[in-house]
């Protein structure tokens, strides 16, 4: 499928979504048997990493759905979850598996890992929208509840909507199995629809891990403009033409526009990098440098009140920005805006402009979750 085709679908919301759910169920098996050589060689090196963990004294923790593509959002997660791990699990050792690796050998991978994963083990699910029915993360969610009915398994704030009948079936089936899971939703929507289909799981309301940097950075300098921060994906709401006019009338009614997204090319470096993270801090520090950000990208949200910027929230096909975006307003979050309609968009920008003319700081209100956490895990 070329790039002009996938643009033409991509800009009717409606059929993008479906084409979501064709790629996954119909094009995605083929594309994944037609890459089988490169999913087993990428296998054979989890393996092989893993075999050399034998002998290992120290307590693991075992972080399956590991990133390895280049949206921003789900790499933040990624190192906001390691540092929460290495602050709150002194001494263990963190096993990181990806996806991609994972399912390229399921099956022999499991075999060793029962032979690896002892019954003190903490495993832990990536955060994010990894519960669809269809999405890779899912093979993991099913079946290490079933290989290790015994261990403590924390699924990391994740939202929940379905797009896959048969695939909620079976997250239910291996889920709500496994006693010993607590369960973060990342917003109500998701909280409510977990506690219905997991009623056996300890399901908690938690905010998204990357809002834990809200209030530990201090960014100088002047502001200047508008960041139109939009999706180019299947959960989008507004059609490409429809944002295409947004940003037409946002620069003349404000000025200076630029226009962004939070899935950038990394240029190949390693995503475990000091220097992977610092691409991510440089792209937080650069939403400083406006004086408010427009956003259908919920990490773009996170990112701009990390960075002391107003915020303009657009809808998406999904409910997981909206009521992300309830967070901060509940917190009392004034340079926050959710907009109904792309027609009031620029009016709250320039009133969150007007408001805020050298941004705004916002309430930290992760913290309190994050320092509860360990204690709830230890308690499991």
């Amino acid at each position: 499928m070329n790039n002009e085709f996938k643009m033409k679908v991509k800009s009717i919301p409606g059929l993008s979504a479906f084409a979501v759910m064709v790629n996954r169920e119909i094009v995605r098996p083929i594309r994944l048997a037609l890459r089988h050589p490169l999913a087993r060689k990428d296998n054979k090196a989890l393996l092989k990493m893993l075999n050399g963990l034998q002998g290992a004294e120290r307590p693991r923790v075992w972080y399956f759905g590991v990133p390895t593509h280049n949206n921003l959002g789900d790499q933040a997660q990624k190192f906001c979850i390691l540092a929460w791990v290495e602050a709150n699990c002194p001494g263990a050792e963190i096993v990181k598996i990806s996806s991609r690796d994972f399912n390229g050998g399921t099956a022999r991978t499991a075999v060793l890992l029962k032979r690896l994963v002892r019954p003190d083990d903490v495993i832990i699910m990536q955060s994010g929208h990894t519960m669809d029915g269809l999405h890779p993360d899912e093979t993991a969610h099913r079946m290490i509840p079933d290989s290790f009915p015994g261990n403590r398994i924390v699924f990391f704030p994740t939202s929940i909507k379905f797009l896959s009948k048969r695939g909620m079936r079976r997250d239910i089936r291996a889920i709500n199995a496994h006693p010993r899971t607590l369960f973060l939703a990342r917003d109500a929507v998701s909280a409510e629809k977990a506690r219905s289909i997991y009623p056996k799981v300890d399901v908690r309301l938690y905010p998204d891990v990357v809002t834990t940097l809200i209030g530990k950075y201090e960014f100088d300098g002047h502001r200047s403009g508008a960041l139109l921060c939009t999706r180019n994906d299947g959960e989008k709401f507004y059609s490409y033409g429809e944002i295409d006019a947004l940003a037409d009338e946002l620069e003349r009614q404000i000025g200076s526009l630029a226009q962004t997204d939070t899935t950038v090319d990394l240029g190949g470096i390693d995503l475990d990098s000091k220097e992977a993270w610092s691409r991510i801090e440089k792209v937080i520090e650069s939403y400083a440098h406006y004086r408010v950000v427009v956003t259908d990208r919920y990490h773009g949200t996170i990112f701009a009140r990390i960075a002391g910027t107003p915020v303009v929230v657009l809808r998406t096909a999904d409910h997981k920005v909206t009521s992300g975006a309830q967070w901060f307003e509940d917190a009392g979050d004034e340079a926050i805006a959710v907009a109904g309609d792309l027609a009031s968009v620029p009016d709250l920008a320039r009133g969150l402009m007007t408001r805020f003319p050298e941004g705004a700081a916002a309430p930290p209100f992760a913290a309190p979750y994050y320092e509860e956490l360990h204690d709830l895990i230890e308690a499991m």
